[in-house]
């Protein structure tokens, strides 16, 4: 946790915020596949979870799995 996680090939760099038991690579992708800044990708299997931190072309894979991009988190309404 806390380490990053660079995709030299690719250009995008991620930060682990969440550690799992499954190797990190990363892939060519397009379009929604495609790494984006500040988003959060989750491994359903380990459970690991990676910021991402440089976006690019790229898109991140836990043991060879695409990870999936998680949803924002709804804020409590301040009325």
């Amino acid at each position: 946790m806390g380490k990053r996680f660079e995709c030299t090939e690719l250009g995008a760099q991620y930060m682990v915020t969440k550690a799992g038991s499954g190797d990190l690579s990363c892939v060519a992708a397009e379009g929604d596949a495609a790494s984006k800044l500040g988003k959060r990708y989750s491994c359903a299997a380990c459970g690991a979870m990676v910021l991402c931190t440089k976006p690019s072309t790229a898109g991140v894979c836990c043991n060879g799995v695409p990870m999936e991009l998680l949803a924002a988190k709804a804020l409590p309404s301040s009325d």
